[in-house]
Formats: C-alpha cells, sequence, structure tokens
C-alpha cells in the first residue's frame, strides 16, 4: 500500500459505491446516486381533514312547546324537497288532549259568560221596572197632595208623607240601579278576564300543536344534524324516534350556490394557519379534482374535543371558489393548507442536506469527485429544502452522506 496516499475500497450492496479519499484535493472520489439543484416553486403545505357544508342554510329547530317531542317523521335526508313539503313530524297525541282540554274550558267559560249576561239583563230589568213604579208612585202622591188642598190637615200632612216616601223610593230606585250597574261592570269584566284567559290557553295550545307539523319554507336538499341523544351520553345525526329538547336544531335546507369547508387544527398546529391562506380541498368520494378555497375564519378560542377532553382544538371555516354539483353539505374532504410558498427558487431533496442546526452542507459532483459545500437553507416542506446560498443552479449533489463511508 502506498504511503504517500491510502486507498480506502468500500463495495455497497443496493446502492454501490466507490470512494477515495483524496488528501492533496480534499475531495471525494465516489459512485452512486446523485440529484441536481433545481429552480422551482415552493410551498408548505398544513393538512387537515374537514366537512362540506353551505356558507348559508336554513335551520329547522324543535320547537319550544311543553312535553316530550318525539320524532315520527323525517324527510330523507339528502333528498330535494320542494316549498310546502311535509319535513318533519313531531308526536301529537299528547297536545291533541291538550287541545280539546283547552276547548272544552273556553267554551265552559263562554257558557258561563252567557249565564251571566242573562242573569244581569234580568236584575237591569227588575230593578228598571222598579223605577218606573217608583216614578209612577211618586207622580200619583204629587196628585194626591193636590187635591188634599181642601181636605183636613191630617189628610194633608198624610198625604206630604206619602209624596216624601215616594220621593224617597224612586232616590233608592235608581241608587240601586247605579249600584247594580258597578256591580255588573266588574262581574262583566272578570269574566271577560276568565274568556280571555281560556282563549289564550286554547290559542297557545292549537299553537303549539301546529308547530310539530314542519313544512319546507324553501327549496333545497335537507340534511341531518348532530344531536346529543336523550337517555345516552352520546351524540348522532337526528332520526325518527328520537326524543329531543325544545330549540334543538336537527335539520338544514342548505343554499348550495356558496359551500365551505368546516375543518378543526389541533392546538400544536394553530400557529401555522391563518385567515386568507389558500386551501387545495379534494374530496374523498371524488379524489380526482382539486376544488380551492382560502381560510375566511379561523376561532379565536380553543374546544376540549368530546371524545378526548385533554385535546383541544380550533375551529376553521375555508370558503370554498367553485361551485360544483360534486361539493355537497356532509362530504368529507381533505385540506392541503398553503402555509408558506415561494415562486422560482432554488430546491433540493432534505434527504440530499446534512448537518445539524448550525451548518448544512452538500456533497456537490465535481470532476474529480465530490466536494462537501457548507450551504444556507432556508424552510422545508418535509421533502425538499430552499437553498439559499453555496449552490448553483444545475449543481449535482450526492443523495449519499458521502462523510460516513
Amino acid at each position: 500500500m502506498n504511503h504517500t496516499r491510502k486507498l480506502l475500497l468500500g463495495l455497497f450492496v443496493g446502492g454501490t459505491a466507490l470512494v477515495i479519499w483524496m488528501m492533496g484535493g480534499g475531495q471525494i472520489a465516489a459512485a452512486g446516486p446523485t440529484t441536481q439543484v433545481r429552480r422551482d416553486d415552493f410551498r408548505v403545505n398544513h393538512l387537515e381533514a374537514g366537512e362540506i357544508r353551505a356558507a348559508l342554510s336554513e335551520k329547522v329547530s324543535s320547537p319550544r312547546v311543553r312535553g316530550d317531542l318525539k320524532i315520527t317523521h323525517l324527510w330523507p335526508e339528502g333528498a330535494r324537497v320542494e316549498v310546502g313539503d311535509l319535513i318533519l313530524q313531531f308526536d301529537r297525541s299528547a297536545h291533541e288532549e291538550w287541545v280539546k282540554d283547552a276547548a272544552s274550558e273556553l267554551e265552559k267559560a263562554e257558557a258561563d259568560q252567557a249565564r251571566s249576561l242573562a242573569q244581569m239583563k234580568r236584575r237591569f230589568d227588575d230593578l228598571a221596572m222598579q223605577v218606573q213604579r217608583t216614578a209612577a208612585g211618586l207622580e200619583l202622591a204629587r196628585i194626591s197632595v193636590q187635591k188634599a188642598e181642601y181636605g183636613s190637615p191630617i189628610e194633608k200632612e198624610e198625604r206630604k208623607i206619602a209624596l216624601d216616601r215616594a220621593v224617597r223610593a224612586l232616590a233608592q230606585a235608581k241608587t240601586n240601579v247605579e249600584a247594580q250597574q258597578i256591580i255588573d261592570r266588574v262581574e262583566n269584566a272578570n269574566i271577560a278576564l276568565r274568556i280571555g284567559h281560556r282563549q289564550q290557553n286554547y290559542d297557545d295550545a292549537l299553537h303549539d300543536y301546529n308547530r310539530l307539523t314542519v313544512y319546507a319554507a324553501s327549496p333545497g336538499i335537507v340534511v341531518y344534524e348532530k344531536i346529543r341523544k336523550r337517555g345516552a351520553d352520546r351524540h348522532g345525526k337526528v332520526m325518527e324516534g328520537d326524543v329531543v329538547w325544545g330549540g334543538t336544531s336537527l335539520l338544514s335546507l342548505p343554499e348550495l350556490e356558496a359551500m365551505q369547508v368546516y375543518s378543526q387544527v389541533g392546538e400544536m398546529d394553530v400557529h401555522l394557519v391563518q385567515v386568507g391562506q389558500d386551501v387545495e380541498i379534494r374530496l374523498e368520494a371524488f379524489p380526482g379534482p382539486v376544488f380551492h378555497g382560502v381560510v375566511s375564519d379561523i376561532s379565536p378560542m380553543a374546544n376540549e374535543v368530546e371524545e378526548a377532553p385533554s385535546v383541544s382544538v380550533f375551529e376553521m371555516v375555508i370558503d370554498v371558489e367553485e361551485q360544483d354539483e360534486r361539493l355537497a353539505p356532509g362530504m368529507s374532504a381533505s385540506l392541503q393548507i398553503i402555509v408558506d410558498k415561494a415562486e422560482g427558487v432554488l430546491l433540493l431533496p432534505l434527504s440530499s442536506v446534512y448537518g445539524d442546526e448550525e451548518q448544512h452542507y452538500a456533497y456537490r459532483q465535481e470532476d474529480s469527485g465530490f466536494e462537501r459545500v457548507a450551504i444556507e437553507t432556508g424552510a422545508d416542506n418535509g421533502l425538499d429544502v430552499v437553498v439559499v446560498a453555496g449552490l448553483e443552479e444545475g449543481d449535482a449533489v450526492s443523495l449519499t452522506n458521502l462523510g460516513q463511508l
């Protein structure tokens, strides 16, 4: 072996490399796979999953009425509806009885009112007749006093007393009429209050009864909402037979002209995404076409994942640019959020760059072998890395870490 030159010969199965270290030139002579520094567009993607939804939709919620709300009919999910179609029906048996009871109470109150009014009329007629009789008695008493002008003093006094009595009787009769009118007004007010209360009960019962039947107010397709199942600690899409609370969102009728993707991003990755970033959207059901969108909203607060309370996520909304019949609410989608991008930069496969956090280098191919070159790198996307300095476009670099041979 020559003492002025040391020769190291190695044979590697699967990517054979012949390596010769030149003590004078500081180069490595090797045969192996290489790649070229290329100029291309660069981007960093963040991957998430999401669900297609309509940007605008009409929500259908269960009515806030008394009693249990058991769903007896649902329009099929995904089926189209027209205005007036019956899309949701609740069990009405209990409400039918309440309407009947309220109607019966109202009818009884109205009957009581009619009876009371008749009694008031009879009393008023009797009092009015009493006024007429006392008025007539007063007139007779006055005539009698006039006739006794030439009578005895005793007769005059008696007829004057009778006149005074007739005056008082007429005044009392009129007072009785006025008093009865006041009593009748109070009683009429109480009766009207009872009637109004019974009428309100009936109207409310009938209104609740009618709200148990829901018709489509606009055309579209039906999408089922996820609800918390009563009696079970779980969520699931609404279905016939479910008993729900009032005010629960059950269905939506989306407007398909504008679509969005709803997604979640973990608390460890939320710093990567921001409003305005471009997104590529692929449907799991149709993996071929690529749709485009923009991040339009990121929730400022994190929510715990129900199935994993220790995990927190942020809600995220992406507006879809295209209109396409394949974009249907409820479909699953994969998202590539473009976190960073640059046009026409120098790129190398990340696997061809070596070193540590302080210094990166690559093995550039020269005429007589490979030379280790210090390089400055920029961002990477897990596959490629941006070359800022140290290499030129077209330079060939080794895909093998020659420093370890």
